[in-house]
């Protein structure tokens, strides 16, 4: 094997073309973070020929993938229909390490160092600390695994209805030692990201630190939501396709996420 990919960045999309601002973006953050690990995007039959296009430009190398049907009747959110395709990421033997991130996450830092650590390898949960978030997993992929989760998807339960809760019934990842333990600042909340950079103290002591944020449940792509540490997701967007930036955007944006932070301040108050 070419040792050149032996290692590979991975992310997802799949049921059309909503995500694809997101992989655009992390594509990009990626790259400016001067890594040479090839990246790879598992898209399903129904994400666009322009869409392909449009990530290929970002780097991504197109790798077609089945979907895998979620075997939950009542979905905690819609998006949930098609998110166990990413158990197909085992299937990827031609790489002995895979550090795989979901489409709404942006790197920061240069994260290369992921590749030295073991499979499963995560970070906790926000609302489940002692479960691990499968939004940033370092894993080697494996077609026996991957059979053996096929095999165990229709009887194994998942508390959240998703990828995330089944894996968690399968690895009990809080039992392993703790290099498989990933810390906060490789999958931070764009939420958290966004209070602690309002914070002066907590800016000082935490913010340089984190190397990947994860914009759980709201995307900023979707128009009219606040997300919190959106100016910076669009900053990058805006590198991707500078014909977007404009003064105002830029101006709204900010104020969207000085918005944001007082609502969570209020919260946590």
């Amino acid at each position: 094997m070419n040792p050149e990919r032996s290692v590979a960045y991975v992310s997802m999309i799949c049921g059309g073309d909503e995500y694809v601002p997101g992989l655009e973006v992390l594509g990009r953050s990626l790259a400016e973070t001067g890594t040479v690990a090839p990246r790879v995007a598992m898209v399903t039959r129904d994400v666009t020929q322009l869409a392909r296009t449009r990530l290929a430009a970002e780097g991504w190398a197109i790798h077609e993938v089945e979907p895998i049907d979620n075997p939950a009747t009542d979905l905690l959110m819609p998006r949930f229909a098609g998110v166990f395709t990413k158990l197909r990421v085992w299937e990827l033997t031609q790489y002995r390490k895979v550090v795989f991130l979901d489409a709404d996450t942006i790197v920061l830092h240069n994260i290369d160092e992921l590749f030295e650590r073991p499979s499963l390898a995560a970070a906790p949960d926000f609302l489940l600390p002692d479960h691990f978030n499968s939004g940033v997993m370092v894993l080697d992929p494996s077609n026996e695994t991957f059979a053996s989760m096929l095999r165990r998807l229709p009887e194994v339960g998942s508390y959240d209805g998703g990828d995330q809760g089944f894996l968690n019934e399968i690895i009990d990842w809080y039992a392993l030692p703790p290099a498989h333990r990933l810390p906060a600042a490789y999958n931070t909340p764009q939420f958290i990201f966004q209070f602690v950079a309002d914070h002066p103290l907590l800016r000082s002591k935490i913010l340089d630190a984190v190397k990947i944020v994860h914009y759980t449940v709201q995307k900023p792509w979707r128009g009219g939501v606040v997300t919190g540490a959106s100016a910076l997701w669009w900053n990058i967007q805006g590198r991707v396709h500078p014909e977007s930036r404009s003064p105002l955007r830029e101006k709204l944006h900010a104020l969207g996420d000085w918005s944001f932070e007082r609502v969570v301040s209020l919260l946590a108050g």
